[in-house]
C-alpha cells in the first residue's frame, strides 16, 4: 500500500550527484578529497592540480595529460589508465591496486610507498620514476621502456615481458618468483640483490649481467 507522499506529483527518489571531469582544461585546482566522479575521466589537460585523499577507484582514465599534479594518499585501485600521460607528479602513499596502466607513459612521477600490488602495466613508458618503499607484487611489466629506474625492495610473483631496460639498476632487490621473458637485458645493473633459483635462472638465460645478484639461501 502506497503512502500518501509516495502519491504527490513530481515526488521521486533523489538522484545522487556525480562529477565529470571529462574534456577540460584544469590548472591551479584544489580536488583534494574528491569522490563520485563519473566512470570516465577523459580528454582533460591536467596541471599542477591536487587531487589529495581522493576516491578515485574503479575510473577509467583515457586520453588525460597529468603534469605536476599531486595524488599522495588517494585510492586508484582498479583503475585503467588509457593512452595518458602523467608527468612529474606525485603518487606518495597511493593504493593502485589491481590498477591497469595500458599505452600510457609516466614519467618523472614518485610513487613512494605506493601499492602496485597486482598492477599491469603494458605497451607504454616507465621513465626516471622514483619508487622507494614501493610494494611490487603480481606486479607485471609487459612491452614497457622502462628508463633510469632505481628498483629497490621486495619483488614477490612479478612479470617482465618484451620490456627494454635503459639505465636500470636492481638494488638490495629481494626477487622471488619473479618470471623475466623475451626481454633485452644486457643494461640492467644488480648491486646487492639476491633471487631465488628460478628467477637467477631466468635472468641468466637472458644473459644478464648476474654481478651483485646472488642466490638466495632458503
Amino acid at each position: 500500500m502506497h503512502k500518501p507522499s509516495d502519491l504527490l506529483p513530481g515526488r521521486k527518489q533523489k538522484d545522487k550527484h556525480s562529477l565529470n571531469m571529462s574534456d577540460g582544461n584544469w590548472e591551479n585546482v584544489d580536488f583534494s578529497g574528491l569522490k563520485n566522479l563519473q566512470e570516465k575521466f577523459s580528454s582533460s589537460n591536467m596541471k599542477n592540480c591536487k587531487f589529495l585523499g581522493s576516491d578515485l577507484s574503479g575510473l577509467l582514465f583515457k586520453s588525460n595529460n597529468f603534469d605536476q599534479c599531486d595524488f599522495s594518499g588517494s585510492d586508484l585501485s582498479n583503475s585503467q589508465v588509457q593512452k595518458c600521460n602523467l608527468a612529474n607528479s606525485l603518487f606518495k602513499n597511493c593504493t593502485l591496486k589491481e590498477s591497469e596502466f595500458l599505452w600510457s607513459y609516466l614519467f618523472g612521477c614518485d610513487f613512494t610507498s605506493a601499492d602496485f600490488t597486482g598492477v599491469k602495466l603494458k605497451s607504454g613508458g616507465f621513465e626516471k620514476n622514483i619508487i622507494t618503499n614501493t610494494v611490487w607484487k603480481y606486479t607485471s611489466f609487459i612491452s614497457i621502456k622502462i628508463i633510469n629506474v632505481v628498483f629497490e625492495g621486495k619483488m614477490e610473483d612479478c612479470y617482465f615481458e618484451a620490456c627494454s631496460f635503459s639505465k636500470v639498476t636492481f638494488q638490495n632487490v629481494k626477487f622471488t618468483n619473479t618470471f623475466f621473458k623475451y626481454n633485452v637485458l644486457k643494461n640492467i645493473k644488480f648491486i646487492d640483490c639476491e633471487a631465488d633459483k628460478m628467477t637467477y635462472e631466468l635472468l641468466k638465460h637472458g644473459k644478464a649481467d648476474l654481478t651483485g645478484l646472488s642466490l638466495l639461501t632458503v
